[in-house]
């Protein structure tokens, strides 16, 4: 086959970003860029281990605030950067609102809200209200670096990410009064039913300080366990002699 017939190749533009060479900002700026793929895919990690609804649903959000978005851009039909314009084989034409920076304020805007109103971490209240106030800080330092790294890496303009960002807040804040305040109280009647126990489905919201309470019953188990087989090898060994 000749060159001019072979078939063309396009990069997956969701993971394909770039930087100018020898700009160790916008090297350090293109790894924050990936950020929101790399928290989806350790969301969907827990979710394979964990099975739990909340979890579940808060990825259920980030699907939604996805269609939100390819709406979005159809709607407002706003070009890219005059830079990234050149390369448009590459990317997709509009930029409006930016996708990462709706994702990631999305995620962290949800997270911090349910950090704040069901944090379950040990300590005094003063002690928990501190290392609250110091991860939701955190979590919005980290997506403003993100939204800002679409901006300088030149996929998107100020208000591109601007309107992205204001969208994933929304998102955040709407879809978290959802699933909090309407949708758990159909959780007890959904792991009951027959395709959710099937997949192992659970609902773990009404278990208090979940973490110590995961950590307490399987050392529990896991020391009854290694207790059974040293009393089955010590009467193997018995019946042996």
């Amino acid at each position: 086959m000749g060159v001019l017939n072979d078939p063309i190749y396009r990069p997956l533009s969701l993971t394909f970003i770039e930087y100018q060479e020898g700009d160790k900002i916008g090297f350090f700026l293109a790894w924050f860029s990936m950020l929101p793929f790399i928290y989806i895919v350790s969301l969907c990690t827990l979710i394979l281990f964990r099975r739990d609804i909340q979890t579940i649903m808060y990825f259920g959000g980030f699907c939604i605030s996805e269609v939100c978005n390819s709406s979005l851009k159809r709607i407002f039909k706003q070009a890219r950067p005059e830079r990234t314009r050149d390369r448009m084989g590459l990317y997709e034409v509009h930029g409006m609102p930016s996708d990462h920076a709706q994702t990631f304020f999305y995620f962290m805007t949800y997270l911090a809200i349910f950090i704040i109103m069901k944090s379950q971490m040990p300590g005094t209240p003063s002690i928990r209200s501190m290392r609250n106030r110091f991860l939701v800080v955190g979590q919005l330092i980290v997506a403003t670096i993100v939204a800002y790294s679409r901006v300088y890496l030149h996929y998107h303009t100020v208000a591109q990410v601007v309107v992205g960002a204001f969208v994933g807040i929304a998102l955040g804040c709407g879809w978290y009064y959802f699933v909090n305040y309407h949708f758990m109280k159909y959780a007890p009647m959904i792991t009951e039913l027959p395709i959710a126990k099937h997949l192992l489905i659970r609902d773990y919201s009404p278990i208090p300080r979940l973490i110590h309470f995961q950590y307490d019953s399987e050392y529990a188990e896991a020391k009854r366990w290694r207790e059974r087989r040293m009393n089955h090898s010590k009467d193997q060994s018995t019946a042996s002699q």
